[in-house]
């Protein structure tokens, strides 16, 4: 039998930590991540590392200690220090006596680029050729964003399937971003690698299409020819794009008006995940409705409204999902193509862990 989406919980994949600027040098900070309970910190020579958070010895939390000289971490409770590579160097109980090499602190694998801090909270062999996807406009000069955080009571998942669907626009965010007609857009569907991840990608291309009013203020123009993409990466990214060209602008790339967002997706465990959002648009690109404004900043006023409503509606997912299902079927629509193709890589890399 298939899974629950509220059952999923897949390591074996790459996770945001947080943002570089999060990781201060030799600061202590401690996450659950899959159930996972991790400690992190930057080295002085500037790389960010990960380990177990229970100290080798007595389950101590290690990111309840403090560093001591030459980059070394004590634990507080009976002051063994580890190193940067998580080996034990000091037994203060037993000074002069060899240190057993089983006293370690357990390592997981950390990759940092493109201003993004990523875990993998599974088994480091089955990294392979994975890597995580690239994030090159939140680290570009000529791009401006915004970023959100939110904790959410619902398995991770059911974002995911929320990010690769726009028919619920409508009526979930019909006082926004959302328009009856949308749900009728045709689609695109297309399945492949990134970096080494299976990913699905669904596109849709509209011309000459009335906007809803919010997307017309945020990329400028109301009827429009319209491109949009949503990529999802394994179960830890969707990464998302819309541009709009004036009616007929396409042809030619007529005054293109454009945002590029990453919705990373982190699970602390089967009921809950970290959400961030991460929207991105290219430096001086400013309000349709009043070009006084960065649409930036629009963005991160309507989109306080927006993510509000999609949490609503996974967190009552989630409620709905832990009851027995009894004689429910759940019945899946033409619409929903992309996200069946979405479980089904999901479904393929849990049921390879368990």
């Amino acid at each position: 039998m298939k899974p629950k989406a509220v059952d999923i919980m897949i390591r074996n994949a790459w996770y945001k930590a947080g943002f570089s600027e999060e990781f201060e040098t030799e600061i202590l900070q401690r996450q659950v991540i899959c159930e996972k309970v991790l400690v992190f910190w930057r080295t002085a020579e500037g790389e960010v590392v990960a380990f177990d958070d229970r100290c080798c010895h007595k389950r101590m939390p290690i990111s309840a200690g403090r560093f001591l000289e030459d980059g070394i971490v004590e634990c507080p409770y009976h002051g063994l220090a580890f190193n940067s590579e998580g080996q034990c160097v000091k037994i203060p109980s037993a000074p002069g006596a060899p240190i057993p090499k089983r006293a370690r602190l357990l390592p997981y694998k950390v990759i940092e680029q493109d201003g993004v801090v990523w875990v993998w909270p599974g088994e480091a062999e089955k990294i392979g050729n994975v890597r995580p996807p690239a994030t090159p406009e939140i680290v570009a000069p000529d791009w401006e964003h915004i970023i959100g955080e939110l904790y959410i009571k619902g398995n991770s998942i059911l974002m995911i399937e929320n990010g690769l669907d726009i028919t619920h626009f409508y009526p979930l965010h019909g006082n926004t971003i959302g328009q009856a007609a949308d749900s009728e857009i045709k689609f695109d569907l297309s399945e492949g690698e990134t970096n080494g991840c299976d990913s699905v990608t669904v596109t849709r291309q509209v011309d000459n299409y009335p906007q809803s009013d919010d997307f017309a203020d945020l990329l400028t123009h109301k009827n429009a020819d319209s491109y949009s993409i949503q990529t999802m990466v394994g179960p830890g990214t969707i990464i998302a794009g819309r541009t709009l060209w004036p009616a007929g602008g396409r042809e030619g790339n007529r005054d293109p008006k454009c945002l590029k967002n990453y919705h990373f997706l982190t699970p602390i465990d089967r009921k809950s995940h970290k959400y961030t959002y991460v929207v991105n648009m290219p430096k001086g690109q400013m309000s349709g409705k009043d070009p006084s404004v960065r649409a930036v900043d629009k963005a991160k006023e309507l989109l306080k409204e927006v993510f509000a409503e999609d949490i609503w509606a996974i967190e009552k997912q989630q409620e709905m999902c832990e009851l027995p299902d009894g004689d429910y079927r759940e019945v899946l629509l033409k619409s929903d193509l992309a996200l069946a193709r979405g479980r089904k890589i999901l479904d393929e890399m849990y049921l390879k862990e368990i």
